[in-house]
């Protein structure tokens, strides 16, 4: 089948400017959970330290703050299959109420993997101030998210992470058999390409 583009992205996006705490504060819950977090606290930046791990309201961060912490998370050195894995803990952590408020509304209907990766765009803007995520379909089960203006996709611990919590939403829809990856080849400066399917 012909690509379809669900969600467009726009021409000119803005750039990103913050990131919401919970998407921090989720990835630190599941680093102390893994035993990583006395490392994670030694090599973070002391300017951004306080930021990180005093804040426990829901807030907006900088994107320094945020761009210290995936530092911090790609000088762990950790393998792909446990940052996937984590990615995963992070997206159950955070589409908990977001999730489930659009499972009830779906129960009629059934909840499909369209359902909830048509929903990309509203998770996105609950996390991300600024840049912009699309969405195309590439065959019955497969699919393309695509971020950009994100300075974030230039680590490796993020790329993976957030691999995860596509796949943890994903899953909701298609159970078990979901593969989310990002091609090895591409420039990761200012966007990335995760490519989705199920089966």
């Amino acid at each position: 089948m012909h690509p379809e583009v669900l969600i467009s992205l726009p021409a000119s996006p803005s750039a990103v400017t913050s990131i919401r705490s919970t998407l921090i504060q989720s990835s630190l819950n599941t680093l102390r959970k893994r035993g990583h977090f006395e490392r994670y606290c030694l090599l973070v930046s002391p300017q951004h330290k306080t930021a990180l791990l005093e804040t426990l309201a829901p807030e907006w961060l900088a994107l320094e703050v945020a761009v210290a912490h995936y530092v911090a998370c790609d000088a762990l050195g950790l393998p792909g299959q446990e940052l996937h894995d984590i990615g995963e803990d992070v997206g159950d952590r955070i589409q908990g109420t977001f999730i489930s408020t659009l499972v009830r509304r779906t129960r009629t209907v059934g909840l499909t993997p369209w359902v909830v990766v048509g929903q990309i765009q509203r998770l996105w803007e609950r996390l991300i101030l600024g840049g912009a995520v699309g969405l195309t379909r590439t065959g019955p089960r497969d699919c393309t998210v695509e971020t950009q203006n994100l300075d974030l996709c230039r680590y490796s611990y993020f790329r993976a992470a957030f691999c995860g919590v596509i796949a943890s939403g994903l899953q909701l829809g298609a159970g078990k058999g979901v593969t989310v990856s990002v091609p090895s080849s591409g420039n990761f400066a200012q966007r990335c390409l995760f490519k989705c399917s199920w089966v």
